[in-house]
C-alpha cells in the first residue's frame, strides 16, 4: 500500500473486533511514526498504549464515567464548535447531518460507541511535556496521522478521538503519565466489525475551495 492509497483508505473506526493487535505490530507502527517531522527535529512525542486487560478496565471506567454523566475536561482546551471560525464550524455542521442521514435508524451506535471507548482492544495516548511551545501542537498532529497511515499500512485501523482523552486524570490512574506531560491526544487501534457505522465516509471540501497556487 503506497502513501496515497493509506490516505484515501484510512477512515475513523468507531466499533473494533474482540482481536488484540500484536505487540510487534504496535512496535512497529510506533517506530514508523517517528520519521515524523518537527521542529529541528524536537521530536516533543511520547506514546503510552494500553492493551487487552487493562485496556478493557480503561473502557469500563470511561462507560461508569459517562453513564455517570460526569463533564470530562481534557489537557488540551478544546472549546465550543462555534470557537473554531466560520468554515470549521460549517464543516462541522456537514458532517453532522451526513452522519445522521447515513445512520438512520441506527444513530444510536454513535453516541454508544464513544461512551465504549469503541472496543477499542489498544488505546494509544500521545503525550508531550507541558513547557513544550505551541507550534508542539503541529509536531503532534504530524506524528499523530504518521501513527494511523502506518497502522493502515499494516492492515490495522484507528479512530483519533476527544472522548478518548476526555478524562486525563483517570487516565493517569491506570498509566504511569506524569502531570507534566499532557495527553494531547488518544488514538484507538484494532480491526474494524461489520457495524453500519463504520461504513461511512466523511466528504471532502473541493480542491478549489482549499489550494491556491500563485506564480506571480
Amino acid at each position: 500500500m503506497n502513501v496515497s492509497e493509506a490516505l484515501e483508505a484510512r477512515r475513523s473506526i468507531r466499533y473494533f473486533e474482540d482481536r488484540e493487535v500484536p505487540e510487534d505490530t504496535l512496535r512497529a507502527i510506533v517506530k514508523d511514526a517517528q520519521w515524523a517531522p518537527s521542529w529541528a527535529n524536537a521530536q516533543p512525542w511520547k506514546v503510552y498504549i494500553a492493551t487487552e486487560g487493562l485496556a478493557k478496565r480503561i473502557r469500563a471506567a470511561h462507560l461508569e464515567s459517562a453513564q455517570r454523566g460526569m463533564r470530562g475536561r481534557s489537557d488540551i482546551e478544546t472549546g465550543h464548535r462555534t470557537d473554531w471560525g466560520r468554515k470549521a464550524y460549517n464543516n462541522m455542521g456537514h458532517w453532522s447531518d451526513d452522519l445522521q442521514g447515513y445512520l438512520g435508524r441506527s444513530v444510536r451506535e454513535f453516541p454508544m460507541s464513544q461512551a465504549e471507548l469503541f472496543d477499542a482492544p489498544a488505546i494509544a495516548y500521545l503525550t508531550m511535556h507541558r513547557d513544550s511551545p505551541e507550534w508542539s501542537i503541529y509536531d503532534m498532529g504530524a506524528f499523530g496521522q504518521s501513527l494511523m497511515l502506518a497502522a493502515k499500512e499494516r492492515g490495522v485501523d484507528t479512530m483519533a478521538a476527544y472522548e478518548l482523552v476526555k478524562y486525563p486524570e483517570a487516565i493517569r490512574t491506570f498509566l504511569p503519565i506524569p502531570q507534566d506531560e499532557a495527553i494531547v491526544m488518544g488514538i484507538a487501534l484494532g480491526y474494524a466489525d461489520g457495524r453500519k457505522i463504520n461504513g461511512f465516509r466523511s466528504n471532502r471540501e473541493p480542491l478549489g475551495n482549499v489550494l491556491t497556487i500563485q506564480s506571480k
